[in-house]
This record gives C-alpha cells, sequence and structure tokens, in this order.
C-alpha cells in the first residue's frame, strides 16, 4: 500500500524497525513509516492499514517456520538417551517442538502446541488460508476462525470448506467481514457442508453439556455453562429482558428530591436478574421459566410438494423432517427440526416467515404512522438480524428502527426506508457524523464515514453465506399510501 501521498517531506520519514541492529538476526533491512504527528486523520488510517499488512505477512512467515520446526525435529532425530522407550505416544518430535517453541518464545506448553497445531495444518491442508495471510487479504483472527470451523468437520469437507470460506471473508459488495459477522457466516456454511445430520450432532454434543466453577480475584467468581442452544438463549434473553426493565424503571425520575440516579450497567443488572431467579425472587419480580421466543424461517422451495402448492396453506408449524434444516433460531443460528417443532408447541409465541422474495407481501405503512407496528417491526428484525452499521453484530432485537430519511424530512416507514441500528450507532447517524442510503430495495445500505470513506452493508442471508457470484436479491415491492400523516414523538 502506497502512503507518499500523504507524506512529502522525506524527514516526516523514519525507520521504525532497523532489522540489522543484531548480529544473529535473520531479519535484513528497515522498515519505515511515516511520523503520525505529520499526518491527516486519513494518511494516519492508512498506515494503520499499511502495517496490519505488516503483521499479516509476519503471522504468515512465522506459521510457516513454526511448522517447519516441527519437520525439522522429526528429520534431525535430536539426541536421546539409548534402550529408552518411546514417549509421547509416539510423537517425540511434536513435544520436542512445543518445548523449543515455548522456551523460546516464553509461552506456556499449551499455548506453544495451539501455535504449532495451526501452522500444521496452515502448511499442509490449509495452504490456501496460509497464502490468504500472508498477502494480507485476511487477518490471522480470520485465519483462525476458519480452521476451527474446519477441523469440526470431516476431513474429506475440510478443505472444500477453507475454499468457500476463502470466498465469504467479503461481502457480496466487497466489504471485508469482521471476526465476528465472519465467525456466524461460517457457521451456517458448515451446517450446510456437514455430512452428519444436525440432529445427530446434538444429541453427541449433549453429552459435553456441563458448568463450571472459577474463583476470581476481590471476592468474585466465573460461572461457565454449555447448554443446548435453545436452553442457553432462553436464559439468557430472559435475564436481559429483566435487566432493560429494571434499567428503564431506573431511569424514571422519581419523587424523591435530590436522590441520585441507579447507575448500575445492563450487564450488571442481567446478574442481579440472573441471581435472583436462582436464589429467590426480591419484591416485585416476576417468577417462571424464561422462554425463548423462535422465529423459524422456511425457504418455500424446502417444504413446497410441487409447484402449485400454496405456502400459506401449510399448517403451522410444518416443517420438513427429512429434508435440509430448514429451521433457524434468532439469536443463535441454525436448529434442527425436531427442536424448532418443539420450541413452537412451547413456546408462548412464534412466528414463522417465508423467504420467497419474489412474491413477499409488503409491510410498509408509509407517512400514515410515524412508529413501525409490530408485524414491521418484526419483519425488519428478521431483514437485519443486527444493528445494520458495518461491522456491528448487536442483535436487531435490541436495536432501534432508524428512517434513512428523516419523517420530519418526508421519509416513510416502509421496508425500504428502515434499518435497525444500535443505541451507538444511531446516535451516530442522527448527528450527521455517519449517513447511509439505501441502495436497493431489498435492503441493501451504502454508508459513508465522516472521513468520506465509503462500506456497504446487506440484509441478513437466511441461511445462504453471501460471496462473489451470488444473485442479488430480489425486490419488495411498496405499496402506496395516502392517509394524513401522524406527526413524530418529538
Amino acid at each position: 500500500m502506497e502512503v507518499q501521498a500523504f507524506v512529502t517531506d522525506d524527514e516526516a520519514w523514519v525507520p521504525a524497525v532497523d532489522f540489522t541492529d543484531r548480529e544473529d538476526s535473520l531479519l535484513a533491512g528497515t522498515l519505515s513509516v511515516p511520523l503520525p504527528s505529520f499526518l491527516t486523520a486519513e494518511g494516519a488510517l492508512g498506515v494503520v492499514e499499511a502495517t496490519d499488512r505488516v503483521i499479516a505477512w509476519a503471522t504468515a512467515m512465522k506459521m510457516r517456520a513454526l511448522a517447519r520446526v516441527e519437520e525439522a525435529m522429526g528429520e534431525e532425530s535430536p539426541a536421546r538417551m539409548e534402550n529408552q522407550p518411546v514417549r509421547f505416544g509416539g510423537d517425540e518430535a511434536h513435544a520436542l517442538a512445543v518445548s523449543e517453541v515455548s522456551t523460546a518464545c516464553a509461552l506456556s506448553d499449551g499455548t506453544a502446541a495451539r501455535w504449532l497445531h495451526d501452522a500444521g495444518d496452515l502448511a499442509t491442508s490449509q495452504w490456501e488460508v496460509l497464502e490468504a495471510v500472508q498477502g494480507g487479504e485476511i487477518s490471522e483472527a480470520h485465519a483462525r476462525i476458519i480452521l476451527d470451523q474446519a477441523r469440526s468437520l470431516p476431513a474429506g469437507q475440510a478443505e472444500k470448506f477453507a475454499t468457500m470460506a476463502l470466498q465469504r471473508t467479503r461481502t457480496r459488495h466487497g466489504r471485508r467481514r469482521t471476526p465476528a459477522e465472519f465467525r456466524s457466516c461460517l457457521r451456517r456454511l458448515r451446517e450446510r457442508l456437514h455430512p452428519d445430520s444436525l440432529t445427530a450432532r446434538k444429541e453427541a454434543a449433549q453429552r459435553e453439556r456441563g458448568v463450571w466453577f472459577m474463583a476470581e480475584p476481590d471476592g468474585m467468581c466465573t460461572l461457565t455453562a454449555r447448554l443446548s442452544a435453545e436452553t442457553g438463549l432462553a436464559i439468557f434473553n430472559g435475564i436481559d429482558q429483566h435487566a432493560r426493565q429494571a434499567s428503564a424503571r431506573a431511569a424514571e425520575p422519581t419523587d424523591q428530591p435530590g436522590a441520585a440516579p441507579d447507575q448500575h450497567t445492563l450487564p450488571e443488572l442481567r446478574a442481579d436478574a440472573f441471581t435472583c431467579r436462582f436464589l429467590g425472587g426480591s419484591a416485585g419480580s416476576e417468577t417462571g421459566a424464561f422462554r425463548a421466543e423462535i422465529i423459524v424461517t422456511i425457504p418455500v422451495q424446502n417444504v413446497l410438494s410441487n409447484g402449485t402448492e400454496s405456502a400459506a396453506a401449510l399448517p403451522a408449524g410444518e416443517l420438513e423432517a427429512g429434508g435440509p434444516e430448514t429451521a433457524e433460531l434468532e439469536g443463535y443460528g441454525p436448529i434442527d427440526a425436531a427442536t424448532a417443532r418443539r420450541l413452537a408447541a412451547h413456546a408462548p409465541t412464534w412466528h414463522r416467515l417465508f423467504t420467497d422474495r419474489t412474491t413477499g407481501q409488503a409491510l410498509g405503512v408509509g407517512r400514515t404512522a410515524y412508529r413501525p407496528p409490530q408485524a414491521l417491526r418484526r419483519y425488519l428484525n428478521s431483514r437485519d438480524r443486527t444493528c445494520r452499521f458495518p461491522g456491528c453484530t448487536r442483535p436487531a432485537t435490541t436495536c432501534e428502527p432508524d428512517h434513512t430519511i428523516e419523517w420530519q424530512n418526508g421519509g416513510t416507514t416502509d421496508p425500504g426506508n428502515l434499518a435497525m441500528l444500535c443505541q451507538q450507532h444511531h446516535a451516530l447517524k442522527s448527528i450527521g457524523a455517519w449517513n447511509y442510503r439505501q441502495s436497493s430495495p431489498s435492503g441493501d445500505l451504502q454508508w459513508r464515514s465522516p472521513l468520506g470513506r465509503e462500506y456497504s452493508t446487506e440484509p441478513a442471508d437466511f441461511g445462504t453465506s453471501f460471496h462473489p457470484g451470488d444473485p442479488p436479491e430480489r425486490t419488495l415491492k411498496q405499496p402506496d399510501h395516502s392517509a394524513a400523516p401522524e406527526p413524530p414523538p418529538f
């Protein structure tokens, strides 16, 4: 990446590292960057991007060298005492490599072993991932996500998965996904490629469930639980709802003069709600089991038996028992059909959404109302899934619907003029620091940063990971509204 355009004075360039300052150094030359104090915000951001590429290249070189350490230890047959039995299950080269790396790099044996494990995979079966890191196309964090997901697949599927995963490091508009976005995207891809059914894998994974306690300083602890997704999500959503209600009550004005407002954070209030549920409720607290609301997305092509049958005629909760995994639990991801049916039967409320976007019914209300009605809000939650700011993964259910064109400027309350934004990013848009436009009727957004940089975000993919070559989404038609507008609530 060239940065000369940002700095013209040679004195503003300084050698950041002189690799020839040590006689035993295997590095040569110097690396120079402009002095940050001479740069504009755009120039400084350019240096950040350039140094990210250097870090990625150095990481790839480190992985190649680590893989060679273990390989060379096996080839060089280090000295060992005669008449000693073979140790470490016959893999003495690996044990020796771990000890050498841990001592040379001041690491624990566990960390050194993980490094060598990753390096071995990257230098062999996942060589395409390593080349992408070396070229600065992806970061070490992206590579680690690919490795973690690929290892959970049978050997025959891992390489194919990695190739497809690399195509999904960027959205179909070219924006690089953050690690959190990328992980969510690859989880769906993994589900589609895994040869075993989700039902069978969940049954096996149930044997890994458990609860663990770890002592922490200052009289605190960490309690960790590994549970089924629907159970854990129900518990979290329940304590989150109670925490938000408590936060809203604390923000209400009181009759007591001089009373200080409650400054508890949302995580603190979640901890209080969690404790209350397990150790007894306080006065006025609600009781009863937490339940997760489920939104079941069902692609029409997966449930119609023939081309003439209407999707709307299907009975509530019906899923293809022998077909592909068609259900998705909002806030988690793909779940097996049996779990979806059980949740649908027991949950107090549940909703079914069809993903045939050719004949999808428009839900907008135009200028007849400022606030989106419940059905439209539910649609936006399902379409966006998360805050629509680039890279943000806060669930849409905790976000606020934003009018792209402000209501007071003639904007309508329609899907094509609404997007879910978290409180922080809603504020950035409201003050005009960031702005966006709807670039397609299906919900694509084009963002512009304060520095003039362009970013794009897409609506949720309903289980299909977008990548270059995917067809564009179909258009949702907007209705015509002529009723008198409702004034905004301010």
